[in-house]
């Protein structure tokens, strides 16, 4: 990461600089994982004076989604609004429930990959990973788990399917994006599925206790003890999650370059180094073009995984 943080920038990246107000996009509301991401790196840009201008992070969830692209999309050509994303740009799209994906918009950067959560509270008589397949083994319908959108849906169905056990059956329950440990907490679910941010205060506090993680190796820190699928024995288990920030279609070479190296000196800093610490992400900047391929492959990918599991109408 830090020698793909380091290469330099085209010189169109001095070309443009923002002349007015610039205003960020989280498609999910307030408290989910996505909008801790964004507020992380909005932050930082504020602290480090990299813009020029103001700016304001401004949350419009609903509608899969929907609402923010929307907004996003009519704002074409104007480099002066941004919105970050995640796989429910793609997923959303594949299924039918979007009009739009990443080709509707400009790429910027490709940020970072985040695992997947199963979480219950520390009271749950399910103590480990295996007690969950053993329990949706013997009645499929036994446990009801919380999740935000389409791809938490993926992560569930990629355990599922490694443990042969009919994801039809099995109860999903959409909730608004970032509440699914309160309602775990409150037990309105057995099972929350998320992202390390939405959960880690409540592990800090005792609350919740984690399951398993759908990351493909062991992780550090707070997650330091807890088994991925694979490792429990569910090798399809693994499954990530990942941040982008996009800019509306059709902006020139040099506005993007511009948004490139911004991304890219919050990434250096410090501060960050610590968030992603603290989160567990796993940091892999991309600037746009290959962020741009790298949603390419993952469409074709992600609708291949969503036939299989008989996600798409």
């Amino acid at each position: 990461m830090a020698v793909a943080l380091a290469l330099p920038l085209p010189s169109a990246a001095q070309a443009w600089t923002p002349q007015r107000h610039v205003e960020v996009t989280v498609p999910n509301a307030q408290g989910s994982s996505l909008d801790n991401t964004a507020r992380v790196y909005h932050k930082l840009w504020h602290d480090l004076k990299l813009l020029p201008v103001t700016s304001s992070l401004v949350n419009r969830q609903g509608g899969e989604q929907a609402i923010a692209y929307t907004y996003l999309r009519q704002r074409t050509g104007d480099a002066h609004f941004l919105s970050f994303a995640n796989p429910s740009l793609l997923s959303n799209h594949i299924a039918g429930r979007s009009t739009f994906t990443y080709t509707d918009f400009t790429p910027i950067a490709f940020l970072m990959t985040d695992d997947y959560i199963f979480a219950v509270r520390a009271d749950s008589p399910l103590k480990t990973g295996a007690d969950m397949v053993e329990a949706l083994k013997k009645r499929p319908d036994s446990l009801s788990f919380g999740m935000g959108n389409l791809t938490h849906r993926i992560a569930i169905g990629m355990v599922l399917q490694s443990a042969k056990i009919d994801i039809k059956q099995v109860k999903m329950v959409v909730l608004n994006a970032g509440t699914q440990s309160v309602q775990a907490m409150g037990g309105h679910v057995d099972v929350s599925v998320s992202p390390l941010a939405q959960v880690l205060p409540h592990l800090e506090s005792g609350k919740m206790r984690v399951l398993a993680v759908s990351a493909p190796k062991r992780k550090e820190g707070v997650l330091a003890n807890v088994p991925t699928w694979p490792e429990l024995g569910y090798k399809s288990g693994t499954y990530e999650t990942w941040r982008a920030v996009i800019a509306p279609k059709d902006i020139t070479p040099a506005q993007t370059a511009y948004w490139e190296d911004v991304i890219r000196k919050v990434m250096l800093s410090e501060d960050f180094k610590r968030a992603a610490e603290k989160y567990q992400w796993d940091v892999s900047f991309k600037g746009a073009a290959d962020a741009r391929k790298h949603m390419e492959d993952e469409y074709a990918a992600t609708k291949s995984v969503m036939t299989y599991l008989g996600l798409i109408n």
